[in-house]
């Protein structure tokens, strides 16, 4: 009994218990002793295997260079590989920095309970993570690359990455492409910001106001509306143009802002999202509102908005991407009322002397979106760390 007192605390909580017991079931297992001298020794063989990798990388492509400066019979093999190599060092430097990070933390870091899972394991993860990383990264820094390349780049085969020139002629002359319209650039660009911000907004309020009363209250047909919600998720915007296009004609629209604002108020994928959410928020934080007196718009204001902010910031991201890359030619004909993409897509259309500028626009229209996302991304993590509730 003594040895059981002096091998346990002498105020054994809860936790403690929990704790003893996942480690009996083997859920997780406390961290063994950790040799620092081989594991620094390995991950220095690693990290020396990587700078033999990005230094052969970088001698590799000093032997293209010299081959394309004196004229070398392998030109045109290596010039097409340069590329491929310079893309590579990249991604082994960016790994290199990783691991060395990673291993270092693992030195220092002191003592701790982690899950049952292997250094190796853990190494495994980080590489398939950095692997998806770099594959999801590639579009965009290949559309940055290409807008960075003078017009000889851009008609190479096969394409390279990077541009060996950098330059910004093609986003001047984009500029001085939609300087020449007879419809002024601010005109496409308020255009768009009026119909994306609007459209949103409203699809926000709208689909927040109706994901409430579908949540938490009971009514006649209440799960027949939902269905019929979930249903709409089916069909895509090329199925509903003609139906939109028909309801707008009748309802006097086409040729108008609302023939974009209103389809986008009642987009599905927002009271389907807001209606998810709000089902996980507790009743009781509605009926302690009533006790005090609220109304149903002060408690969905004031309690039910804030809780549910990772949904509305979602739909944010999806309506803002939506419409502002809509071109919007099949519902608005006036040149005044065309949005920024439909002009950007007409200079895209010009033809080979405009492959510079195309590459240009297909930037200037992936900003917004992405930035958007950025911007929001770190408050729908923390949001969704912080605003569970539980009965």
């Amino acid at each position: 009994m003594s040895e059981n007192n002096n091998q346990q605390p002498q105020k054994w909580t809860r936790a403690d218990e929990l704790h003893a017991q996942r480690v009996r079931l083997g859920e997780i297992r406390e961290e063994e002793a950790f040799n620092k001298k081989r594991y620094a020794l390995i991950a220095g063989i690693v990290l020396l295997l990587m700078i033999a990798l990005i230094l052969l990388a970088g001698w590799r492509i000093s032997a293209i260079n010299q081959n394309i400066i004196s004229g070398s019979a392998e030109k045109l093999f290596d010039q097409d590989y340069e590329s491929v190599y310079l893309f590579g060092r990249v991604v082994l430097i960016i790994l290199a920095a990783g691991y060395a990070f990673y291993a270092l933390i693992k030195i220092i870091a002191p003592k701790r309970r982690k899950p049952n899972r292997s250094f190796w394991g853990d190494l495994g993860i980080y590489v398939m993570l950095a692997i998806v990383a770099v594959a999801m990264a590639f579009p965009l820094v290949f559309s940055i690359g290409s807008a960075l390349k003078p017009l000889d780049e851009l008609f190479r085969f096969p394409p390279t990455v990077f541009p060996r020139r950098p330059t910004l002629d093609n986003f001047s002359d984009l500029f001085v492409t939609m300087g020449q319209s007879w419809v002024p650039f601010s005109r496409y660009l308020v255009n768009t910001v009026f119909i994306t911000f609007a459209g949103t907004f409203g699809h926000v309020v709208i689909a927040s106001m109706a994901a409430f009363v579908l949540a938490k209250y009971n009514f006649p047909g209440s799960k027949t509306f939902f269905s019929i919600v979930v249903t709409a998720l089916m069909f895509s915007g090329y199925v509903t143009g003609i139906p939109n296009y028909v309801i707008m004609s009748r309802l006097g629209m086409i040729d108008t802002y609302w023939a974009i604002i209103l389809p986008a108020f009642a987009a599905p994928i927002g009271l389907f999202l807001m209606k998810q959410f709000m089902e996980g928020l507790p009743d009781s934080l509605i009926e302690a509102a009533h006790l005090d007196g609220a109304g149903e718009f002060r408690i969905f204001w004031s309690i039910i908005m804030p809780n549910v902010k990772p949904a509305w910031l979602t739909i944010i991201i999806f309506s803002v991407q939506n419409l502002w890359n809509t071109n919007a030619s099949t519902v608005i004909y006036s040149e005044q009322k065309k949005t920024l993409v439909y002009a950007l897509q007409q200079i895209q259309a010009g033809g080979i002397a405009r492959t510079g500028q195309a590459a240009a626009v297909t930037v200037v229209v992936m900003v917004v979106p992405i930035t958007i996302f950025i911007l929001s991304q770190s408050r729908i993590l923390e949001t969704m760390a912080s605003s569970g509730l539980k009965d």
